[in-house]
C-alpha cells in the first residue's frame, strides 16, 4: 500500500477534522470544507485577517467551533460564514488550549486551568477555575471531563460541579494527549511515556517507557492498537501492554496537529498537501 496525496495545499500548517463525511481544514486564514469522496471543494471562506499559530477547531452536528488565540469563533457548516464571535482572554495567560462539546455545551480550556462553558445557542460564558495547571488536551466522557495536565496529574472533572473529582499524577511531565477506550484512559506524555489508567480505579495499569520524542498525539485505536503520531511517524502499540508494533512514516503535520485517523485511513498533512493511507491487515501485524 502506498501513500496518496489527496490534495494540494501550500499551508504553514493545518488543522483537519473529519465529520459529515467531510474534510474540515483551517489553512493559514481560511476555513476550507472538501466532499472526502472525490475531494471536491464544498465551501471555502476567509476568517482572519492576519496569520497565527495558535488556533484550531472542532465541529458537531450544529456548528464549527473555532478558537485563534484569545478569540472564539462559531461557524455556520454549509458556507463557513461566522455566525458569532468573542474575545475570551487577554493574553498569553488566558488564551485557548482547545474546544470540546456535548449536546447542549461547549467547554473551552483556558491556560492556567480555567474552562469556559457556553451554551451552543448563546455566547454567554461561565468561567470556572477547575485546577493550577494549564491542560492541551482533554475529551467529555459521560458525566466527566478527563484532561492531562502539564505538570504531569491526570484529572477527572465533574461536569455538573465543574470541580475536580479525582487526579493522580501518572507522568512526570507534561502530558500532549488523552485518550479513552474500553474503560482505559491513554496518554502520552513529555516524559516520552505512554501509559494506560484504568477508569474506575485511576490506576496506572501499564507503560511505554522511552516511546515517544515530540509533542506525540493519540489519534484513535484499530484492531488492537493504540495508534499514536509522533513527528511524522505513527506508530502501533498494543493496547493490553503497550508492547511496541511498528512505526509508519506518515506526514503529521506542525506539532502532530495536523493528522487524523478516521476508520481504518489514516490523514495527514504537510507545508504542500493533504495524504491518506488506508492501515489493512498487512500493515497492522508487518
Amino acid at each position: 500500500m502506498s501513500i496518496d496525496k489527496i490534495l494540494s495545499l501550500e499551508n504553514d500548517g493545518l488543522n483537519i477534522v473529519i465529520y459529515d463525511s467531510c474534510l474540515w481544514i483551517r489553512c493559514k486564514r481560511e476555513m476550507l470544507k472538501y466532499n472526502i469522496g472525490d475531494m471536491s471543494l464544498l465551501s471555502q471562506n476567509t476568517i482572519f485577517n492576519k496569520d497565527g499559530k495558535s488556533r484550531g477547531f472542532t465541529v458537531d452536528d450544529n456548528f464549527i467551533y473555532l478558537f485563534d488565540f484569545c478569540d472564539y469563533y462559531i461557524l455556520q457548516k454549509d458556507n463557513l460564514h461566522v455566525i458569532k464571535s468573542t474575545r475570551i482572554g487577554k493574553d498569553l495567560s488566558s488564551d485557548i488550549c482547545g474546544v470540546r462539546t456535548d449536546k447542549q455545551n461547549t467547554y473551552i480550556s483556558i491556560r492556567n486551568g480555567k474552562i469556559a462553558v457556553t451554551n451552543k445557542n448563546n455566547i454567554n460564558i461561565n468561567f470556572y477555575d477547575v485546577c493550577n495547571s494549564s491542560f492541551w488536551d482533554y475529551l467529555l466522557f459521560k458525566d466527566f471531563i478527563y484532561a492531562g495536565c502539564v505538570t504531569g496529574e491526570l484529572i477527572e472533572v465533574n461536569i455538573n460541579k465543574m470541580s475536580v473529582r479525582r487526579k493522580n499524577p501518572i507522568h512526570k511531565k507534561n502530558i500532549y494527549s488523552v485518550a479513552v477506550n474500553n474503560g482505559v484512559i491513554y496518554t502520552v506524555s513529555q516524559d516520552m511515556t505512554i501509559k494506560a489508567t484504568n477508569i474506575e480505579t485511576f490506576e496506572v495499569l501499564c507503560a511505554a517507557k522511552k516511546a515517544v520524542k515530540g509533542m506525540a498525539k493519540i489519534i484513535g485505536f484499530i484492531e488492537d492498537d493504540v495508534v499514536v503520531a509522533d513527528s511524522n511517524k505513527i506508530s502501533l502499540w498494543n493496547k493490553e501492554t503497550l508492547d511496541f508494533k511498528r512505526n509508519i512514516d506518515f506526514p503529521t503535520g506542525v506539532f502532530n496537529k495536523g493528522v487524523l485517523l478516521y476508520e481504518n485511513t489514516l490523514y495527514g498533512s504537510d507545508n504542500q498537501g493533504v495524504y491518506a493511507f488506508k492501515l489493512g491487515f498487512n500493515t497492522l501485524v508487518s
